[in-house]
């Protein structure tokens, strides 16, 4: 599964749709891929939602950032015993590969990526600003 993170939390509704979908798709998802950038957050049922479905699916989760913070609370939370594991964006392939995502599928995975990158971009810039 692949998630492009915006720089403000998800609101429910965004979060209630992504849910539905990886929820729908339970047995199929062996990892997530989740491109955040610095200021990426979640809330606390956000936090949590998250969590159970690692611990229940057995899921890997690859963080890829270019925040060193964000990546050393991955690193300290992976030492707890979580599949999670965080990448520099210069590092997307070995993100890929943690996740289990075979390296055929890599290059249609990284062009996806840039799309839904783009995406992001597109409808933030159509936001009133905060």
């Amino acid at each position: 599964m692949l998630v492009v993170h915006a720089d403000v939390p998800p609101d429910e509704d965004e979060w209630a749709r992504m849910t539905v979908v990886r929820d729908a798709n339970r047995a199929k998802i062996r990892g997530v891929v989740v491109v955040a950038p610095a200021r990426a957050s979640l809330n606390a049922a956000q936090r949590a939602d998250v969590a159970q479905f690692v611990r229940a699916s057995g899921a890997s989760v690859a963080v890829v950032t270019d925040s060193a913070l964000m990546r050393g609370v991955a690193r300290a939370v992976g030492f707890l015993g979580v599949q999670v594991r965080a990448f520099s964006p210069t590092e997307q392939s070995e993100a890929l590969r943690f996740s289990l995502v075979p390296q055929a599928r890599h290059a249609d995975m990284l062009r996806r990526l840039d799309a839904m990158r783009a995406q992001l971009a597109a409808s933030a810039s159509l936001r009133p600003p905060l």
